[in-house]
């Protein structure tokens, strides 16, 4: 399609034109100049560089196949690795993925982990922190946000306390709304 349009051109525009039309093992090296036109030999020596790096690309594949074929399936497959759809079950590609496989990996252990809540445990009353800023940014993110409750462990009476807590110490101003105590920031030395 390309050479019929370069046919249909003046001869003035054909030049140009012909940048287009290169071969794409050519496309990297410049064309030669005026004189270099004349001779045959440097058009040679870049086809003799293409085939050569159509040498290597060949080895390489051919080094992959046998590889490949070396190689012997695993007599075992782990259970962790597949898995089994019951009948009129429709699945995506996604379901055999590893970014699903490490999903499931933490909603298992995600199972298995029971938090307790800290405040239960100790006998503390999460309403009495507001002094304790300290204490308080272990139940913050890093830019300030209060952690939910499925991470900290609370019980939904402590998270509420907990919460009352962290606002009240905001409002006295020992606490700061967009990130955790000072004491847990990076430090920089100059």
């Amino acid at each position: 399609m390309l050479s019929m349009r370069i046919g249909s051109l003046s001869a003035k525009t054909a030049s140009s034109a012909r940048l287009f039309s290169i071969s794409s093992a050519r496309y990297n090296n410049p064309l030669p100049s005026t004189p270099e036109m004349k001779s045959d030999k440097s058009w040679i020596q870049s086809s003799e560089e293409t085939n050569s790096k159509a040498d290597i690309a060949r080895d390489v594949v051919g080094l992959a196949r046998s590889i490949q074929e070396s190689t012997q399936p695993p007599l075992e497959i782990n259970s962790q690795f597949t898995r089994r759809f019951t009948f009129g079950e429709s699945y995506d590609p996604f379901d055999f993925s590893n970014n699903k496989l490490d999903m499931e990996r933490k909603q298992h252990f995600a199972k298995n982990k029971k938090v307790t809540d800290p405040f239960e445990r100790t006998g503390i009353n999460p309403r009495t922190l507001y002094l304790m800023p300290e204490i308080l940014s272990r139940f913050l993110t890093s830019t300030g946000q209060i952690l939910p409750r499925s991470i900290t462990g609370c019980s939904a009476q402590n998270q509420k306390h907990l919460s009352d807590a962290i606002r009240t110490a905001r409002c006295c101003g020992l606490l700061s709304a967009t990130h955790k105590h000072s004491r847990y920031l990076p430090s920089r030395n100059l």
